[in-house]
């Protein structure tokens, strides 16, 4: 390989990502290195068999730390910056769900403003995607409990209709390892797929609850 190139690990190390993040944003399929990816083809999956095929250029390097940064939400950490105080301590959290969800999250934190505009603060410290749905985690007055709850459910609810990839219309796509919320062209990302719940389930926290497998 020459100097001009990177294989998997070196190219993420350079844009300061864990190879396996740069693999799945290449799967994803959106951002491909400009050489093509050998053992994949038509999103079938295969990008997860001979990592080893990789070849990066050194202009890959840039467009996948551009990708970074709005996986990341740089723009949007910038822009509510009067709302949004990122999570601290030992082991803290981030924004850790896919870039299609931006736009909810933008009006999540717009709602947050609304809330610091009467001089009640609530602040956004981090969020997750899990069961593919979002859940964000807020620090907030007491007495404006009521109001946060509801603008995170709106947000949990247009999750589940929404493409964590590409803000596409999506569905929960139930897969024998993994959910998440897809539209049809990134729904290999949940695959292979269970095909007794695909479809069917399309709100894992309230169906466990339907079936009391979680708290109320």
């Amino acid at each position: 390989m020459t100097k001009e190139t990177y294989g998997l690990r070196d190219a993420a190390d350079l844009i300061g990502i864990m190879p396996s993040t740069l693999a799945y944003i290449v799967s994803a399929g959106d951002v491909l290195p400009e050489r093509g990816v050998p053992t994949w083809q038509q999103h079938d999956g295969n990008v997860w068999n001979d990592l080893t095929k990789f070849v990066f250029t050194a202009a890959d390097i840039e467009r996948y730390k551009t990708e970074m940064d709005r996986r990341t939400f740089a723009e949007l950490k910038i822009a509510y910056a009067d709302v949004y105080q990122a999570d601290a301590g030992p082991e803290p959290r981030g924004l850790e769900f896919g870039p299609g969800w931006t736009q909810i999250l933008r009006e999540f934190c717009d709602h947050l403003r609304d809330f610091n505009d009467t001089g009640r603060t609530c602040r956004l410290r981090w969020g997750k995607e899990k069961f593919g749905a979002l859940h964000l985690f807020c620090d907030y007055d007491d007495s404006i409990q009521r109001y946060v709850e509801h603008a995170k459910g709106i947000a949990y609810g247009r999750s589940l209709g929404t493409c964590q990839e590409c803000a596409a219309p999506g569905r929960l796509r139930y897969g024998d390892m993994i959910c998440l919320t897809l539209c049809d062209r990134h729904s290999h990302l949940a695959a292979p797929l269970d095909q007794e719940k695909d479809g069917k389930i399309l709100d894992v926290s309230a169906w466990s609850r339907s079936q009391r497998r979680l708290p109320e």
